[in-house]
């Protein structure tokens, strides 16, 4: 076949499958939010880069006065949720701990600014003296799902950045290649819930959709290789999955993964 012809079958290719998917996203898709979101953002996930020396410190900084405003802000209704998510390991390529915030409304966000002025990124004075870098992201928590029993205290969270071309024909590969494959690491017993988000302001960003996946435990997390393998077999005789398996390098890339666990109190 000539070389020139590949781009245009691989096109033909990707519009029959993804023709498939928007009848099938009707139904099967569980999504936590709408095609198209009504209004602001609901979660910010904030980022934080500190010095190598200063890890042992921030961490220590999160776990008391960090989680303790986060946990005010909750009380007094000013958010809706929290989580603090930090690296076990020191690696230049990304960050050292992560917040996830989520609110009730967006205006809820106009508290959150205002507390900005003050405590850049929800840190207070003792938690910026710590960082260099502060990162906020607002976004959509468009797919979730939890598995029985899905909260463990040893779990282990692995997060994926990535980066894709329309956001349309990336919500059709979700549904129809990346969901099938999640509901089965869970059936497998590895994988305790999931979440996506999509970034809503990506212009310039470093990822366009985030995934976080939480394992049940270590052990857990150490049969991710031989999990994928074992549920893409069950999936090869679906006709659309196998399509997208073929084609999805074409759909989106993938950046910096992090390795993360929940800060509780120490």
């Amino acid at each position: 076949m000539p070389s020139d012809s590949l781009p245009s079958l691989r096109n033909s290719l990707l519009a029959i499958v993804l023709g498939v998917l928007s009848i099938v996203a009707v139904t099967t898709s569980p999504r936590a939010a709408a095609e198209e979101p009504a209004g602001g953002p609901l979660s910010l996930l904030i980022t934080y880069r500190t010095a190598p020396v200063d890890r042992p410190a921030f961490r220590t900084y999160l776990q008391k006065e960090g989680r303790a405003q986060l946990a005010k802000l909750q009380r007094d209704g000013a958010i809706k949720s929290y989580q603090i998510l930090f690296n076990p390991f020191a690696h230049g390529g990304t960050w050292d701990a992560m917040t996830v915030v989520s609110f009730a409304r967006y205006t809820d966000t106009q508290r959150w600014m205002t507390l900005e002025q003050t405590s850049p990124g929800g840190l207070t004075a003792a938690g910026t003296r710590l960082v260099q870098t502060i990162d906020t992201y607002s976004a959509d928590l468009t797919w979730q799902g939890d598995a029985e029993n899905a909260s463990h205290a040893d779990a282990i969270y692995y997060v994926i950045p990535y980066e894709f071309g329309s956001a349309s024909e990336y919500e059709k590969f979700v549904d129809g290649y990346v969901l099938p494959q999640v509901k089965g690491w869970m059936q497998e017993g590895v994988l305790g819930s999931y979440r996506i988000f999509m970034n809503r302001y990506p212009v310039g960003r470093p990822w366009d959709a985030l995934f976080i996946y939480e394992y049940r435990d270590l052990e857990a997390f150490g049969k991710r290789a031989e999990t994928v393998t074992k549920v893409r077999r069950t999936l090869e005789n679906d006709s659309v999955w196998k399509q997208l398996h073929a084609i999805k390098q074409t759909l989106r890339s993938e950046t910096e993964n992090t390795i993360a666990v929940s800060l509780a109190q120490p």
